[in-house]
């Protein structure tokens, strides 16, 4: 079974022809961008991804001259798509990373107090009744006949799927009653004047869930008729990509945001520190749980240290300089936007302890890697404890693309003291779509990427002191009030956008 799989990322749509075994025939990638119209908006337009979709997938049909037998979208999860009665977004959508429903999420959690029990999660603003409600007020003509919850079910309703939603993704939206055999939970509708005929169709993750149209196979270059699967979002998929899907494994992810996550077979929240989702189905259609923690901003991080401090530097040199440089004499607190893990803060921001005099630029950039190390350590102690600190263990399989850099991986194993392999292939989310629509259409999955992996093993090499740990994971408390003050300093100022 040929399949083409497809990632919509936040900064890029991914798609890849892959063989029965998971060899990628040919893969390609469309950049997307991310708007900030006003203080704590984010939003992408939606026609993008439609537009990075038929690009994408004529690029790797052109380069290898062969056909799909199956179609397995993935990607980002939460984000907000109105849609209007023939499927087309009636505005940007709204993203994950959102946070302007503030407001709203505070009157929603006073009249829902079941509703964090009921959803196994804890909720903020980034909550998609919160994000409706918000639109319901503020921008009507937005609101949509349907919504799509994530872009991998906008795409595939494009491409003439019915309108569903995987568990992984329903279960970050603050809308799914995780009650076996529960679907959207009728109280939170009610309280954000949601209709639940607007809600897409609940699926696995691991099931057909349509065929594509004849208007969507002429741009894309496919036969009409192809199988469509949806497969679970990001989280899910990466994880299911890089480990499987059965209780025990662990794995964490490098790329814009950053994520430690566990497979377990119990339900480990609400926690506000934690995401607790429906983990991609096993072959035999088993759902366990997948404990993430989530750090908002890794990648992006590095990325704005590298152009802020080391302008016109690539991402090797920058880090051959940090390597040079040793440790930064720094303590970073890396969250832009917001953060999840290991705190779930709205008015988190990003944060620079210890500068001096002679402070500079290479060392300003090393505390960006450091930082994101730190913080991942500080999630692994929330998501599993017991693995850390055990320099025999097993190296922790790592994707994403930020699994390029040796010198963040050698700080994250001295961060984490267990050695870590990042997987020689990226694309963690795609073998887990792959997955997917194996499982769906009843044939052998390829195997998850850290099965046979021989890449190189980070161990910790005393690249990190051990005593910043603590250090570290101080900051947070301590920063909380300023982070406060000055989301209410921007409520009365809002900064200007950077030019």
């Amino acid at each position: 079974m040929r399949a083409l799989i497809v990632d919509v990322g936040t900064t890029a749509l991914k798609a890849a022809l892959a063989a029965p075994d998971g060899t990628l025939l040919a893969s390609a990638e469309v950049p997307l961008r991310t708007s900030h119209p006003q203080p704590r908006h984010a939003e992408q337009d939606a026609e993008d991804w439609w537009t990075a979709f038929v690009a994408a997938t004529r690029e790797v049909l052109g380069a290898t001259g062969a056909s799909p037998d199956v179609l397995a979208v993935t990607g980002q999860m939460q984000d907000i798509v109105p849609l209007d009665a023939h499927g087309h977004p009636t505005g940007p959508a709204v993203l994950y990373s959102d946070r302007r429903a503030g407001a709203q999420h505070a009157r929603l959690a006073a009249a829902l107090p079941g509703w964090e029990a009921a959803t196994r999660n804890a909720q903020g603003a980034d909550s998609a009744p919160a994000v409706l409600a918000w639109l319901a007020e503020h921008d009507a003509a937005r609101s949509g006949r349907r919504i799509a919850l994530g872009a991998p079910g906008a795409v595939l309703a494009r491409a003439g799927a019915d309108l569903v939603c995987d568990l992984t993704t329903a279960s970050t939206t603050g809308l799914l009653d995780r009650a076996p055999g529960a679907g959207w939970w009728a109280p939170a509708l009610d309280a954000a004047g949601i209709e639940a005929a607007a809600l897409p169709r609940l699926v696995t993750g691991a099931e057909v869930v349509g065929a594509l149209s004849a208007d969507a196979a002429g741009p894309l270059g496919l036969r009409a008729g192809l199988p469509l699967v949806h497969a679970p979002g990001d989280a899910g998929a990466a994880a299911s990509g890089l480990v499987g899907e059965e209780p025990g494994a662990l794995c964490a992810g490098l790329g814009t945001t950053a994520w430690i996550c566990a497979v377990t077979p119990r339900s480990l929240g609400p926690d506000a520190r934690l995401h607790d989702l429906v983990a991609a189905p096993s072959e035999d259609g088993a759902l366990a749980t997948l404990g993430i923690g989530a750090m908002l901003s890794a990648g992006a991080t590095i990325d704005w240290a590298r152009a802020t401090h080391l302008p016109g530097t690539t991402p090797a040199a920058a880090d051959a300089a940090a390597r040079e440089h040793g440790p930064s004499g720094l303590l970073m607190v890396p969250s832009l936007s917001g953060e999840r893990a290991p705190i779930r803060l709205d008015s988190a921001r990003g944060a620079v302890v210890g500068l001096a005099p002679t402070t500079g630029p290479v060392a300003l950039y090393r505390a960006a890697l450091e930082g994101v190390a730190l913080t991942l350590r500080h999630v692994a102690d929330v998501i599993a404890p017991e693995a850390l600190d055990t320099p025999a263990a097993e190296p922790l399989p790592v994707g994403g693309g930020l699994a390029r850099s040796a010198l963040l991986l050698d700080l994250l194993a001295d961060a984490l003291g267990r050695p870590v392999r990042p997987l020689a292939d990226e694309h963690a989310g795609l073998r887990g779509a792959h997955r997917a629509a194996a499982h769906a259409l009843g044939v052998a999955p390829p195997p998850p990427l850290a099965d046979g992996a021989t890449s190189r093993v980070h161990v910790p090499a005393g690249a990190l002191d051990p005593g910043l740990r603590a250090a570290h994971a101080a900051l947070w408390a301590a920063l909380m009030p300023a982070f406060e003050a000055l989301e209410a300093a921007e409520r009365v100022a809002p900064p200007r956008s950077a030019p």
